[in-house]
């Protein structure tokens, strides 16, 4: 087995980098409350780490895959969800579903999501 077997190209990277903003818009506010918080806590605060870090975002930058209004975005999509992380109140579905920190993040995943050309 080689050393990078197990990762993903540029453009599969891509795919999860849009998926992972797709689905933490505001129509997961139609979602149970267990799925709120798996898509949020569980699969969005794994994939920020990887899929919206400067260096993948440069990268999808560099290709033309996103401009420089995508990038910035993204950058500020991770650090509300940094800054909303630090506060243990705001880690529930129900603080999701009506705190301003959440709403100003699912309106920006919204806005981005929208943004996509490729």
């Amino acid at each position: 087995m080689k050393g990078n077997d197990f990762m993903y190209s540029i453009e599969e990277q891509y795919l999860f980098y849009k998926k992972t903003i797709q689905e933490c818009g505001s129509s997961i506010l139609l979602e149970e409350d267990i799925k709120i918080e798996y898509i949020l806590f569980e699969e969005f605060s794994s994939n920020v780490v990887s899929y919206l870090s400067e260096k993948t975002l440069k990268i999808f930058e560099d290709i033309g895959w996103i401009d420089e209004d995508i990038y910035a975005k993204s950058r500020a999509l991770r650090e509300k969800y940094f800054n909303i992380e630090k506060n243990r109140t705001l880690l529930n579905a129900d603080a999701v579903r009506v705190e301003d920190e959440w709403k100003e993040f699912l309106l920006l995943s919204d806005e981005l999501s929208r943004s996509f050309y490729w």
